[in-house]
């Protein structure tokens, strides 16, 4: 079973949280408005709250709920999310390695396996505490800098970048952006193609990167459209129907953004959902060509290989080599 932790320091911040918790929802929705692909139950991946220390998670206000699993019960995770929690006072940090020492080392255990960690907020000290930040730059909010720089003289702090990213550690120092954050470590830890999925459904903003959306919002409309329809038969003359405008003015305004033409983004997304599939399942090429519309399947190994550089099997046996054990 593949998972997602999210490691929650108490009282978190609800958007934070819920950034994580929405975006592995919203991935769901991907396979739910194109039944072909089956039940999303399939792709074996699941999202587990995890406390930073014992006893169950406190949220910002008062609510509480039990943890999904303790540290000691979860490893290997495909990435692991640091929401930010409440911090009234900065110096507080002072006590953090000694309070959280079980929680320090398993995030560093999870680093030497080479798995992805991003911390936003006040969380990016339990990175910092952990020696992850040793020698690289870390986004810190304004109001933590102080603190950070005093307590921990080995990271470079970076004030003016909202996220950072050097080797497998991430950070975000603005809660407003988690979702972009958020993003990028389903883009880097399981494809290109999940994190555009994910984005799509809810443009995360600029600091997305290249998962940020068209900056056409008619054209962004038009690629939800074929995302939501991808795996059925339909004709890009539907799409310019529902959207009130030509089957030309619809192909030049995606080439005015510089982007694929409706044809070619179709094409890309159904290549973007058969590379998930071949990492995250054991379907055959054959159906997982079939599951994302195509009916003639040398035809869907000539536009694999012209957009992805190799054969559907190749791709397979590369990123399953290249997935940490027991990912």
């Amino acid at each position: 079973m593949s998972y997602i932790a999210a490691v929650v320091t108490s009282p978190s911040y609800i958007a934070t949280l819920g950034a994580i918790i929405d975006a592995h929802a919203r991935l769901g929705e991907v396979f739910a408005t194109n039944p072909a692909l089956g039940d999303y139950a399939r792709m074996q991946t699941e999202l587990r709250l995890l406390a930073a220390e014992p006893g169950p998670i406190a949220l910002v206000g008062g609510r509480r709920f039990a943890a999904d699993a303790t540290l000691a019960e979860t490893d290997d995770p495909r990435f692991i999310f640091l929401p930010s929690f409440q911090l009234v006072d900065p110096d507080a940090m002072a006590g953090l390695p000694s309070g959280f020492a079980p929680l320090h080392a398993w995030l560093r255990e999870q680093n030497a396996k080479g798995v992805d960690i991003g911390a936003c907020g006040a969380s990016v000290f339990h990175l910092a505490a952990a020696g992850l930040l040793d020698g690289r730059a870390g986004a810190v909010g304004a109001r933590l800098v102080p603190a950070m720089r005093r307590l921990f003289p080995r990271v470079s702090v970076d004030p003016d970048n909202v996220i950072t990213h050097a080797g497998n550690i991430w950070t975000c120092s603005r809660d407003a952006d988690s979702a972009a954050l958020v993003a990028r470590l389903f883009a880097e830890s399981y494809s290109i193609a999940v994190g555009r999925g994910i984005a799509a459904r809810e443009p995360p903003g600029p600091l997305a990167a290249a998962l940020a959306s068209a900056a056409d919002p008619f054209v962004a409309r038009a690629q939800l459209w074929i995302r939501d329809r991808f795996t059925r038969r339909f004709r890009i003359g539907d799409l310019a129907r529902d959207l009130g405008v030509s089957h030309q003015s619809l192909i030049r305004r995606f080439r005015a953004v510089g982007s694929a033409t409706p044809r070619e983004f179709v094409q890309r997304t159904r290549v973007d959902s058969a590379m998930i599939m071949l990492t995250e399942t054991r379907r055959s090429v054959t159906e997982i060509a079939q599951l994302v519309g195509y009916t003639d399947i040398p035809s869907f190994r000539r536009v694999f290989f012209a957009a992805v550089g190799m054969s559907p099997a190749a791709y397979r046996r590369a990123h399953r080599a290249a997935r940490p054990e027991g990912a």
